[in-house]
This record gives structure tokens, C-alpha cells and sequence, in this order.
């Protein structure tokens, strides 16, 4: 049964993407058993594709889903793997590099075909980039430093001490050059000379 499924797969409150759901039946007949679910108050719908089982707060009111988390599991990252990471000035705040908090959140993603596309979740936008690699667990944090390095320029307070920040970041998540290089060659040459003119190359030699 299908609620049996979803229950014994998901916790009440977490997302469920139709996409994911490893059961075999057929698409129409699926949305079909998921609207019913839905009529019946067994199952909540967020947006198309995305549901959830029903869950309180603490205070008693109906739970509804974040759109940072619909879109995080949709764009970056599951339990098991990461596809994607956010960029530009999302990724830049949150790497401390600046205090501009922007209103439409950037993401760099494997989970689309599209060089650049706006999407909505919820009564979100998210500009959404196909990533110039493949984005695996294993080298999201390294993709994190090549997209703010990228367009460093643009995206860094002045009064912010970048170099030393990323260094940090660097020392952190322990990057090394190695790292780096297998992606490098993907990005545009600025990358490249971003690295030289930010002193990093002696950060990312550390521990290799």
C-alpha cells in the first residue's frame, strides 16, 4: 500500500519528491493514488511533485513545508549525496564574505538541463544554474571555492578581508590543490588568477 510505503520512508514533515518515490506504478496511476491521499487528509501537497505527511507544531497548527528545504532537496543535497551547492551572493554571505542578504537565492545543480532557469517553490524564486561539473559529496566544498572565487570581485564587501576568510575556509573544510585541479579547467580563467591574486596557493598546498 502506498501510505504504508511513504510512512515506513518518510517522517511526518519531511519532504517527498514524486520523483524519488522507487515503487512500480505507473506515473498517472501514482498522482492519481497521491491525490486521493491527499482528499483524505492522509497526505499534505506543498506544490506539484512535492508532499508531505501531515504534521502539527507544538502550539497545534498545521505544518507546512520550508521552501529552502523543498529546494535544497530538490537542487542540492539528499541523505545520501550532494548534487548541488548554492552560489553567488547567497554563497558569499554564507561563506561571510559579504553582508548583502539577497531576495532571490542562486544555486548551482547537476538535477538540471538548463544553463539558467528560474524556478518557484513554494512562493519562492531561485535562479537555478546547470553546474560546469558534476557535483559529487566529495568535492561540493571544493565547488563552494571556485564559484565565489569565480566572481570574487563582484561578490565580496570591500571592508571584508576575503583572502583571510577563504583561507579559513579553506583550512576548514581541507582543500587541497589536488582538489582544485580536477575541476580547475572547468571554470574561466579569472578563477584561476583569483587564486594567485588572493594568495591561496600556499593554503591549498598545506597538507598535501
Amino acid at each position: 500500500m502506498l501510505l504504508d510505503y511513504i510512512k515506513e520512508n518518510y517522517k511526518p514533515g519531511e519532504p517527498i519528491l514524486l520523483q524519488n518515490l522507487e515503487l512500480d506504478i505507473k506515473y498517472d496511476n501514482l498522482c492519481q493514488q497521491m491525490k486521493k491521499l491527499v482528499d483524505e487528509g492522509r497526505l499534505c501537497r506543498y506544490m506539484d511533485g512535492v508532499y508531505y505527511l501531515p504534521r502539527k507544531t507544538v502550539s497545534g497548527v498545521p505544518y507546512t513545508l520550508n521552501a529552502d528545504t523543498v529546494a535544497e532537496l530538490k537542487y542540492l543535497s539528499n541523505k545520501t549525496d550532494n548534487y548541488g551547492c548554492y552560489t553567488g551572493h547567497t554563497l558569499a554571505n554564507m561563506m561571510g564574505l559579504s553582508e548583502q542578504v539577497p531576495q532571490v537565492k542562486e544555486i548551482v545543480s547537476n538535477n538540471t538541463s538548463a544553463i539558467t532557469r528560474k524556478v518557484k517553490v513554494g512562493k519562492f524564486s531561485y535562479v537555478v544554474r546547470k553546474s560546469p561539473v558534476t557535483i559529487t559529496r566529495e568535492n561540493v566544498k571544493t565547488v563552494m571555492l571556485l564559484e565565489v572565487l569565480k566572481d570574487i570581485d563582484d561578490l565580496s564587501d570591500s571592508h571584508i578581508n576575503s583572502s583571510e576568510c577563504l583561507k579559513n575556509y579553506i583550512a576548514k573544510n581541507r582543500i587541497r590543490k589536488n582538489m582544485v585541479d580536477k575541476i580547475l579547467p572547468s571554470y574561466p580563467l579569472r578563477t584561476y588568477k583569483a587564486i594567485y591574486d588572493m594568495e591561496l596557493k600556499d593554503a591549498l598546498k598545506k597538507g598535501d
